[in-house]
């Protein structure tokens, strides 16, 4: 939206006041003012995804808003995009109770870097679930003592985080100030260069030292991702769809990161952590073709049961996405009442009398 926030939140603040909870706006930067304005007048909004276009401008007009302290007392999510800086600085002062889940998108750029400490030291304590991302490293040490009640936390491997002081720990980077017990799941961004696929064996060639830094810092942050440091921690995923494309294209990683990748791969299933990609399926076990899923069907016996072992489940607990898929043990599988099920309506199909059905041309 341009122009048009101003009248369309009016709408909103005369006819859904009392019945909106969900909104999902994409509008210029120059409109911070009126998104402030908006949000005062939609006191029970449970969710907000706020994307901001690059401002035409370097100064931004709050007038009146400026000094507007709002109080949102049913706001769980909220999620910005974009240059939402002068947004996110307003929002430090508010006052928002019941705040769960927090995530940005900072893009591309590598000037203006969000002041999320200042946020988080408001609004932090609740905070169960949290994704950060940014080109400039933040302080995620800081940041995670900010925020006690983590159970999901996404950053940025690609940061260049201080390294531990720690001699006995090696080459690892200082994550957490002393360990936190409650995240179980950690979402990792960036990692393009890890693995060396696709256009990454390109600029590699052409800029050999960037590169390896750049996986020497994913080294150190990956290193970091432990059951010292996080001593719940249960999945570890690579979230990046252009990545897992890369290297489904290129039929795994490149021969000279495949050290690194066996060896991130021990890490995990010594601490009985699971290691994913963005889909939830184990990282580095790749699509198969259709043909070949038809021809091995390792879940179905002979006389077409499934072993319950093999079936996986997917979950989602914290409501943002971030899934993971946990194998189901034990004989309590839902499976062979689905096989029954499907089983009862092929009998049903197969013995329907399509005579007694009225043709389509009756159909209303």
């Amino acid at each position: 939206m341009g122009p048009t926030i101003g009248p369309v939140a009016d709408a909103l603040a005369t006819y859904c006041a009392k019945t909106l909870r969900t909104v999902h706006w994409n509008v210029p930067s120059e409109a911070v003012a009126k998104v402030i304005w908006a949000l005062a007048s939609l006191p029970l909004i449970v969710t907000a995804h706020i994307e901001f276009s690059t401002p035409q401008s370097e100064t931004l007009h709050l007038g009146s808003a400026s000094d507007l302290r709002l109080t949102l007392p049913n706001l769980q999510q909220l999620s910005l995009s974009g240059c939402f800086q002068e947004f996110l600085e307003q929002a430090t002062g508010w006052r928002i109770p019941a705040l769960k889940s927090f995530s940005f998108d900072g893009g591309t750029s590598q000037v203006d870097q969000p002041d999320v400490v200042a946020f988080l030291a408001q609004h932090g304590a609740s905070l169960i679930f949290l994704d950060l991302f940014c080109i400039p490293a933040l302080d995620v040490a800081k940041i995670l003592e900010l925020c006690p009640l983590l159970k999901t936390f996404i950053f940025n491997a690609d940061w260049r985080l201080p390294p531990t002081s720690n001699e006995f720990l090696g080459a690892v980077t200082a994550m957490v100030n002393y360990p936190h017990d409650n995240i179980t799941q950690i979402g990792c961004h960036g990692l393009l260069s890890a693995l060396g696929v696709s256009y990454v064996a390109t600029y590699t060639s052409m800029e050999p030292l960037h590169s390896h830094m750049m996986r020497m810092t994913n080294d150190k942050n990956f290193a970091a991702l432990n059951r010292t440091n996080f001593p719940a921690l249960q999945c570890v995923r690579a979230l990046s769809r252009t990545m897992l494309s890369d290297l489904n294209a290129a039929d795994g990683p490149d021969p000279t990161c495949y050290e690194r990748w066996e060896r991130w791969w021990n890490q995990c299933t010594s601490q009985g952590v699971r290691l994913e990609d963005c889909t939830g399926n184990e990282l580095g076990f790749l699509p198969e073709d259709s043909g070949e899923a038809d021809d091995e069907d390792d879940s179905e016996d002979e006389e077409g049961n499934y072993d319950s072992d093999s079936f996986e489940v997917e979950q989602d607990e914290d409501g943002m996405g971030f899934k993971f898929v946990i194998p189901r043990k034990g004989d309590d599988s839902p499976v062979n009442e689905l096989k029954q099920l499907l089983e009862e309506c092929r009998k049903m199909t197969a013995g329907r009398d399509e005579d007694l059905l009225p043709p389509p041309s009756d159909w209303q």
